[in-house]
């Protein structure tokens, strides 16, 4: 590897071959994403024309061009950029993120897309793009982090006041990956923004990036994972899920102080006489999401009549209260 990384980004659009098998892609330019890294995008063909949707791709690229219109001698001597994504339903919007790569050079792609049998389609057209050799010296964002909220995962950073950056890039995928896709593009006065397709049970990493024309800076990362239920509590927030409860309800929220730290929480539940039913938690506890399970009992075990209940969380957040209804 040579040279300081950072990222560049590429697009592609689907091309018909007349065959009845899956579809070759056209590359269309492409955008670097970092002096390491190129960014491909396509438009996803289907399995028979334009008509539902293809088994594989398959990306590969290398240094040197196709020579004399000889894309199958360059194909097999070109490099795999690895395992893509399945494709998606014809017509779906597709990326991927060729990582690893050396600054301040060429690199030529081709891709091509096969049905289960598998009948692979032709090569696309041939396209090109230099690596960056510094990516113009632009600020990557402090502070990044990620947290699940009800409804998707919220993300902040501070922002950039130097280096000429005049937005934010945010991409997302799967955790493990060197980057994903593009999914956002925040304005330079952006400090948070909610990702409201994250699915429930699923863990990503987000890479966010400040950005000029089209050079990104170095990405900062966070990796975050959604809860399956799909309820998760925003700082100060305390969620009862399921309400109306019959047996069990699960009391998510936020511990720790606003920077971080950990800190003293006391979670308990008291009928709407003023007695106390439970408590739950008195202890300090690191900064984060947690989950807590009341079982809809007192302290000594006895099973609550249904009615209605209140649940009051105090952290160095302050004090949220949340009404349980509790049913036979």
């Amino acid at each position: 590897m040579h040279g300081k990384k950072r990222y560049r980004h590429l697009n592609l659009v689907p091309r018909t071959l007349g065959a009845a098998i899956a579809l070759a892609i056209a590359l269309l330019a492409p955008r670097a994403l970092n002096a390491a890294s190129i960014a491909l995008r396509w438009t996803a063909p289907g399995d028979d024309g334009n008509v539902g949707r293809a088994a594989n791709y398959e990306l590969r690229y290398s240094e040197s061009t196709v020579a004399s219109a000889d894309t199958a001698t360059w194909w097999s001597a070109a490099t795999s950029a690895g395992t893509l994504p399945t494709p998606r339903i014809a017509g779906s919007q597709e990326s991927f993120t060729v990582a690893g790569l050396d600054s301040g050079k060429t690199y030529y792609f081709v891709i091509r897309t096969a049905d289960e049998v598998p009948n692979w389609s032709g090569y696309s057209n041939v396209a090109a793009r230099s690596t960056g050799t510094g990516g113009g010296g632009l600020p990557t964002p402090a502070n990044f982090a990620g947290v699940p909220v009800t409804g998707g995962v919220r993300l902040t950073w501070n922002a950039v006041t130097t280096g000429g950056a005049t937005g934010y890039h945010v991409y997302r995928g799967a955790a493990g990956v060197t980057i994903g896709t593009l999914i956002h593009t925040a304005t330079i006065t952006e400090t948070a923004w909610i990702d409201t397709t994250a699915l429930s049970g699923q863990a990503y990493k987000y890479s966010l990036t400040s950005y000029a024309g089209a050079n990104d800076s170095a990405p900062t990362e966070y990796n975050v994972s959604v809860p399956a239920d799909g309820v998760v509590a925003a700082p100060g927030e305390l969620l009862g899920y399921p309400n109306p409860a019959s047996g069990k309800v699960t009391l998510r929220f936020m511990a720790g102080t606003a920077s971080g730290a950990s800190g003293r929480v006391r979670l308990v539940i008291y009928d709407l006489t003023g007695h106390l039913i439970s408590e739950l938690i008195n202890e300090d506890m690191p900064a984060g999401e947690t989950a807590v399970d009341w079982l809809c009992q007192s302290d000594h075990g006895n099973k609550v009549a249904p009615g209605l209940y209140n649940a009051i969380l105090d952290t160095p957040l302050g004090r949220k209260v949340t009404r349980l209804a509790i049913v036979p």
